[in-house]
């Protein structure tokens, strides 16, 4: 056990710099997602999960249609690496992971994010904070 110490102990050393940034922006992250996660998930549609296909929002203009959607799909993944970080670090994992995939795009997406979010404990946790804002609760697909 002394040698495990040790060793951790030469590691952090050797990598100091390294483990501040990680320690940096894993408390970024998780300061980000109490503010960023809860906002999005009150600002859904009370039938999103329940709705056959995406609502049409405002057509963008041609030009800004590609570098939205590159940026809607890399914020999508950074979401979901982050939400899997928060797993094992403080953080809000699950909601985090919810709110990347519903950025993403990808086939059968709305498929998975009903399958996830119909879990009975995440359902729970997202219509309690819809509550709390005096927002109607998430409406689950009949299937």
């Amino acid at each position: 056990m002394n040698d495990l110490w040790q060793a951790l102990q030469q590691c952090y050393s050797q990598n100091e710099s390294l483990v501040h940034w990680l320690g940096s922006l894993s408390v970024l992250m998780f300061l980000g997602t109490l503010v960023v996660v809860p906002v999005v998930i009150v600002a859904l549609p009370h039938d999103f999960l329940a709705r056959r296909e995406q609502a049409a929002g405002p057509v963008l203009l041609r030009v800004w249609y590609y570098p939205y959607l590159i940026l809607k799909n890399v914020a999508g993944f950074a979401f979901i690496l982050a939400g899997l970080l928060m797993l094992v670090l403080p953080g809000q994992g699950l909601l985090t992971m919810f709110l990347g995939l519903a950025l993403i795009n990808f086939p059968r997406k709305r498929a998975l994010i009903r399958r996830l979010v119909g879990q009975r404990r995440i359902i729970r946790a997202i219509n309690r904070l819809r509550r709390r804002f005096s927002k109607p609760s998430l409406e689950l697909p009949d299937n």
